[in-house]
């Protein structure tokens, strides 16, 4: 009597084993894919919000402009403002976009503010002399940061992190050090230039003397016909590049 081909119980068990192990093998691998895939692509989203809200701080720091404005209750308000007012900055830049013609400045009132949520906060208006009913704008520009702040550099070498400051001659700062503190990659610091300062007080006192010396070589001149002298005027300006370097 012939016996049917096939398999027995043991050689059964044997190959369900190896298909079992094969097929975990391949869970965790496809597993492990995906959670690489997934990090990685949070870690892109991270730092392209990260390079975003550098990008647009630098817009709005490195066109600051000393362009004084008043608030919704007609008060008076420095150009800028650190630590000193309702939020944490607060300047008028120039440089603001306008593609369809509204009729509107192309000068912004910004300000930035880290809330209790770890966001940082840019805000802007839509007029530079604010009326009773003027609400901002807020965009949110970065989430899980821990702290934002910023230092100020003045004429004289030295660094503040208060603006106005009583000991500046200057209307607006040399240049500006932007410090973030995130979770996903620890402080972040980032230095951009302001494209034009000028010393108000420095510029009159050259006007002045300028003219003095004007009318005292004119006066030469009608006596013994000397030429006169040219009077050149030369702000103080700062680099118009970003030579601050994304560290970490």
């Amino acid at each position: 009597m012939q016996r049917g081909a096939g398999f027995t119980l043991l050689e059964v068990l044997v190959a369900m084993a190896i298909f079992s192990i094969i097929g975990l093998g391949a869970h965790q691998m496809l597993r492990t894919v995906i959670d690489t895939h997934s990090k990685t692509k949070t870690q892109i989203e991270d730092f392209s919000a990260l390079t975003r809200a550098f990008a647009l701080m630098e817009r709005d720091l490195s066109q600051a402009v000393p362009r004084n404005i008043r608030n919704e209750y007609g008060d008076p308000m420095p150009s800028m403002m650190l630590s000193t007012g309702p939020y944490y900055l607060e300047l008028t830049r120039t440089g603001w976009s306008n593609p369809i013609g509204l009729p509107r400045s192309s000068l912004q009132r910004v300000a930035y503010e880290l809330n209790a949520d770890g966001e940082v906060l840019r805000h802007f208006w839509l007029v530079l002399d604010r009326a009773e009913d003027s609400e901002p704008i807020t965009q949110t520009i970065l989430s899980d940061v821990e702290d934002f702040r910023l230092n100020l550099l003045t004429e004289d070498g030295e660094s503040t992190d208060i603006w106005p400051d009583s000991n500046s001659q200057l209307a607006m700062p040399l240049a500006a050090e932007v410090i973030l503190d995130t979770k996903a990659y620890g402080e972040l610091r980032k230095v951009f230039d302001f494209v034009e300062v000028i010393n108000p007080s420095a510029v009159s006192a050259e006007l002045d003397e300028g003219l003095n010396g004007e009318q005292q070589d004119g006066e030469q001149g009608e006596e013994g016909d000397e030429p006169e002298s040219e009077i050149n005027i030369e702000p103080v300006t700062g680099d118009a590049d970003t030579n601050g370097e994304l560290t970490q």
